[in-house]
C-alpha cells in the first residue's frame, strides 16, 4: 500500500481530501485489475499447426482468444523447523521448487489446456494444435524460490519468481525458449486452495518461428491488444497475473533432526489469467495525478 504525507494549511483542506479520495479510487482500481477481473489474451507461435477452422486472435499462426491457462504440477518444499519441535507448525519457514525446477517432466508439469470461457465446443476458438510435444507447442514453468512460512493452518507465501517457457518442435524440444517471469506479490488461501496475484516482466529475448519470445502473448485492451511487453513499455507498467492453484495433501518425504529441515512433496493442478486496467482506469488515475500536480501548484 501507497502511503502520502500531506502537510495541511487549512486553506483547502476539503479539496486535498477530494483529490486524495480520487488518488486512492484510481490505486484501488489498478489493484484490484489483474486479481479479481481476467481480460483475454491469444498466444501467437509464429507457425500454422492446425486445428484454425475457427476463430484465431489475429491469423492462422495464433490461437483464438482465451481466457485462461490450465496447468498441472508438482513441487518439492523445505521447510526449516525454526522451533526444532520436529513438526510443522506456526513460525517455521519454507522454500518451495516446482514445476521443471527440481527435474520434473513436461508430461507432469505444463499448461494443459487454453480455456476459452465458451465451453469444449467444436467451433471454439483455435489451439493453434497445442499440446502435442511430437508435433507442435507445449508451455511449462519452473520456479525455486517461492518462500513464505506457517501461520498454524497454512503457508502465507510472500515473494518468488516463476519462470515461464515454451517447447516449440521448430525449436527442437530440448530447446526451452523464456517467455517471461511471473513475480510474486501477494498471497491468500483457504483449504487446500491457494492463490497467487503479482506482475510479469524479465521478457525473454530468444524468437520462435520468427517471432520474438516477448510478443508471444497478447492481452485484450480497449478495442485492440498489445504484447506483453508492448504494454510494459507503452504503459509504463506490468501485465498482471492471479494464479489459483489446489493442492492435494503434502507428503512428508524426510526430516533431518540435526539441519531442523522437514521436506515434504506436493501435486497441483490449477489456472493461470491475466489482466490489464482498462483505458478509463488509467484515465482515472491521470486525472488524479494531475490534480495532484495542481495542488501542489497553487500551494506553491
Amino acid at each position: 500500500m501507497l502511503a502520502r504525507r500531506v502537510h495541511y494549511t487549512g486553506q483547502n483542506l476539503n479539496g486535498d481530501i477530494k483529490m486524495n479520495k480520487l488518488f486512492t479510487a484510481a490505486l484501488a482500481s489498478l489493484a484490484f485489475v489483474g486479481t479479481a477481473t481476467a481480460d483475454q489474451i491469444y498466444i501467437d507461435v509464429g507457425a500454422d499447426y492446425g486445428g484454425n477452422t475457427y476463430a484465431q486472435g489475429n491469423g492462422n499462426t495464433t490461437t483464438g482468444w482465451k481466457n485462461s491457462l490450465k496447468l498441472v504440477f508438482e513441487s518439492n518444499s523445505t521447510v526449516t523447523d525454526v522451533d526444532g519441535d520436529g513438526t510443522i507448525s506456526a513460525g517455521d519457514t519454507i522454500v518451495s521448487t516446482g514445476g521443471l525446477g527440481f527435474g520434473g517432466t513436461i508430461a507432469n508439469n505444463k499448461v494443459t489446456a487454453l480455456i476459452d470461457g465458451e465451453g469444449l465446443l467444436a467451433t471454439d476458438p483455435s489451439d493453434n494444435g497445442y499440446g502435442s510435444i511430437s508435433s507442435s507447442w507445449v508451455l511449462s514453468f519452473r520456479f525455486s524460490d517461492l518462500m513464505g512460512s506457517f501461520d498454524g493452518t497454512d503457508f502465507n507465501y510472500t515473494s518468488g519468481n516463476i519462470d515461464w517457457l515454451l517447447f516449440d518442435i521448430t525449436n527442437g524440444f530440448g530447446t526451452e525458449v523464456h517467455l517471461f517471469t511471473t513475480s510474486i506479490q501477494s498471497h491468500s488461501y483457504t483449504t487446500g486452495n491457494q492463490v497467487f496475484n503479482g506482475e510479469i516482466g524479465n521478457f525473454g529475448t530468444d524468437t520462435v518461428n520468427g517471432v520474438a519470445a516477448s510478443d508471444i502473448f497478447n492481452i485484450a485492451y480497449g478495442n485492440s491488444s498489445m504484447t506483453f511487453e508492448e504494454y510494459a513499455t507503452t504503459m509504463s507498467q506490468n501485465v498482471r497475473f492471479r494464479i489459483d492453484q489446489n493442492t492435494d495433501q503434502p507428503n512428508v518425504v524426510g526430516v533431518d533432526a540435526q539441519a531442523g529441515e522437514i521436506y515434504i512433496s506436493g501435486k497441483h493442478d490449477g489456472s493461470i489469467e491475466f489482466a490489464v486496467p482498462e483505458p478509463a482506469t488509467i484515465a482515472i488515475l491521470g486525472l488524479g495525478l494531475l490534480g495532484f500536480a495542481g495542488a501542489s501548484r497553487r500551494k506553491s
